[in-house]
């Protein structure tokens, strides 16, 4: 049940990406040359690396981690 969930929240997360579509040409005898593409997306970080990184979760962090030594 985890790895469905898990593998729902991956696909997820690649599908809230803003991409790009850029393309441009040069135009000589009603003929295109050179002509280039580009397409990129930007993506978030997935949610443990936001975890991990983000200073608005620090204090969970801490607490995550003080519990976790705590129960060892």
């Amino acid at each position: 049940m985890i790895r469905i969930i898990l593998i729902l929240f991956l696909l997820t997360n690649a599908a809230n990406a803003k991409c790009k579509y850029y393309a441009y040409a040069d135009v000589e005898n009603n003929q295109l040359v050179n002509k280039k593409e580009t397409y990129t997306c930007e993506e978030k970080d997935n949610i443990f690396v936001q975890f991990v990184t983000d200073e608005k979760y620090h204090q969970a962090l801490t607490m995550v981690f003080i519990v976790l030594l705590e129960n060892l």
